[in-house]
């Protein structure tokens, strides 16, 4: 067959349900094998033994050919290191990562891949189905849906995972690769140089999407709530890497708004509702350590950020004042109180209509809805589908 996907499944815990996310992929081998696309599955066990695994699956399944089981010790919780493994060995002519508590949907591989070769796409931006059952509303596509996406108009910086299928030539060009020795954030970096500056990138409108679950439990690695400085590591790498230094100022602008208003306010807010002692929440170390993130994202931004709303702006303010959690849990109540006005207006009075303000976004939500942008086919349960056999 002249192309080739391959599914890499890197497996931390043998509680997790690898057996229903294998046979959403194995179920669509038929299908891709009448389009002459030969379908892989590269399950990476990560610092568990490989027969461990294996275990855990039908013994149809851990002897099928289609399935290749790669042993991976490298000592960390950090999922980069088995993807990275597999990255490096693989030879197939497109890439796709699922993590072992989610699935694919019926269908989803062979459409994602129609795109990808009619568009001659580095990476198609799967469908993503939340554990609620909806289409997760981004990236942020232009309402006329159009088959190449922009990094800045169609907001996909918004987009944090590299969940769909990528070519891997392109990505391997552009030098992709999971960031080792953090402990999470392991794809903020990858992902965005992914839809900044491998090539065409596009959306599949009304495919089968990713599945996510929420069954994942207290092990996932991203569960923990981590000092500010350790929550962050990869902000350093990425604010001087090269190719985002020399990025235009309205794709820089872009990504400090996304990684303000995603992660940092986030952050805010996770710590102002968290129970652990206060100090440790909030303290001086976190003050200092946030004033200095703000500075560096409005500098990355050329100077300022006019799109951000007023009271987003505001909680950015007040955190890099409050010199206690009490100090921090205020101003969250002021921003949660902030009403229409504060959410959707910013401080410069024109800056309200940008392209990247919260108003233009909300407009352009409704046209979304209206033009089918995030319109998939009913959730199908995956081939197979419930927990482990075992």
């Amino acid at each position: 067959m002249s192309q080739s996907i391959e599914v890499v499944i890197p497996v931390h815990e043998t509680a997790r349900p690898l057996e229903r996310g294998l046979a959403s992929i194995l179920a669509q081998r038929a299908e891709l094998s009448g389009l002459g696309v030969d379908l892989r599955a590269t399950v990476v066990c990560h610092n568990i033994p490989v027969e461990a695994v294996q275990g855990s699956v039908t013994a149809a399944m851990a002897e099928d050919d289609t399935v290749t089981w790669l042993g991976h010790d490298d000592g960390t919780r950090s999922p980069a290191g088995p993807r990275n493994a597999a990255l490096d060995r693989s030879s197939a002519t497109f890439l796709s990562f699922l993590d072992s508590d989610d699935y694919l949907e019926p269908g989803s591989l062979a459409a994602w891949w129609k795109v990808a070769v009619a568009q001659g796409a580095a990476a198609v931006i799967a469908p993503l189905r939340t554990p609620e059952g909806t289409i997760l509303r981004s990236p942020r596509i232009r309402p006329t849906k159009p088959a190449v996406l922009d990094a800045v108009k169609d907001g996909l910086a918004y987009r944090s995972v590299p969940y769909g299928l990528l070519r891997r030539d392109a990505v391997v060009a552009a030098g992709f690769r999971y960031a080792e020795g953090i402990s999470t954030g392991e794809d903020i970096e990858a992902t965005l140089k992914l839809w900044f500056r491998s090539g065409v990138i596009c959306y599949p409108y009304a495919a089968p999407a990713y599945h996510q679950t929420d069954d994942a439990g207290m092990g996932r690695v991203t569960s923990r709530l981590l000092p500010l400085q350790e929550e962050f590591e990869w902000l350093g790498p990425l604010l001087t890497a090269p190719w985002l230094l020399a990025a235009t100022e309205a794709e820089r602008r872009a990504v400090a708004l996304k990684i303000l208003r995603i992660h940092g306010i986030g952050a805010l807010l996770r710590r102002a509702a968290g129970t652990q002692p206060d100090n440790v929440l909030w303290n001086g170390a976190e003050r200092r350590y946030w004033s200095g993130l703000l500075a560096r994202l409005e500098t990355l931004a050329g100077g300022r950020l006019p799109s951000l709303s007023r009271r987003d702006a505001a909680l950015c303010r007040a955190a890099a004042k409050a010199g206690e959690l009490q100090q921090l849990r205020a101003a969250v109540v002021l921003h949660e109180k902030a009403g229409r006005k504060g959410d959707l207006l910013t401080e410069g009075r024109f800056s309200a209509m940008s392209r990247d303000s919260v108003l233009r976004h909300y407009v352009n939500e409704r046209l979304r809805s209206k033009s089918g942008v995030y319109s998939a086919p009913p959730p199908l349960e995956a081939a197979g589908g419930g927990q482990n056999s075992r």
